[in-house]
């Protein structure tokens, strides 16, 4: 349902950053080297701080059922995080081709964990083990793009953050 549109919408956004780039190339483009472009798009956009806020967020699902803090608490957590992925998504495309297409792949990934969290609440095992496997295989993806943003640009992202709230107590939604 949801998660379905979220692909489609996301294949359309890599499409688009494709044809455009493709379009674009050598018409305009911004100056600077590929990496001094990669900088500064990581820096303008925070990007390690958005990684460690997706990452926070999956922490704050583990805690509140590790807590059994009960559906209402894990449902307000996940839809943090699916609001967060789809945040963050709305930033791309970045300057480099690879870092695009893993965040947006990463990204997708988070938003479907988030979605089948809410469904689960805290009560469908199957719904939950689903997206904890779809966080640990967009955790493998920021994983990659943080390679690949040190390899172009020469120095290591920072994914610490202190803005992400512990939503775990709440008891709206």
């Amino acid at each position: 349902m949801i998660s379905k549109v979220w692909l489609t919408v996301g294949l359309v956004v890599v499409v688009a950053v494709g044809i455009v780039a493709f379009v674009s190339y050598g018409h305009g483009a911004p100056s600077g080297t590929a990496a001094q472009r990669l900088q500064s798009w990581v820096s303008s956009t925070q990007l390690g701080q958005d990684i460690g806020t997706l990452q926070g967020d999956g922490s704050n699902v583990t805690r509140a059922l590790r807590e059994h803090k009960g559906s209402t608490a894990v449902r307000t957590v996940c839809a943090a995080m699916a609001n967060d992925a789809q945040t963050f998504n709305d930033q791309l495309p970045s300057p480099d081709a690879s870092v695009t297409q893993l965040l947006a792949r990463a990204y997708g990934l988070d938003y479907d964990a988030a979605e089948a969290c809410y469904k689960a609440g805290a009560t469908d095992r199957s719904l939950l083990a689903q997206a904890s496997g779809d966080r640990k295989k967009a955790t493998t993806l920021f994983t990659e793009v943080l390679r690949r943003v040190r390899a172009v640009t020469g120095h290591s992202l920072s994914t610490t953050t202190t803005t992400v709230p512990d939503l775990t107590g709440t008891s709206f939604l």
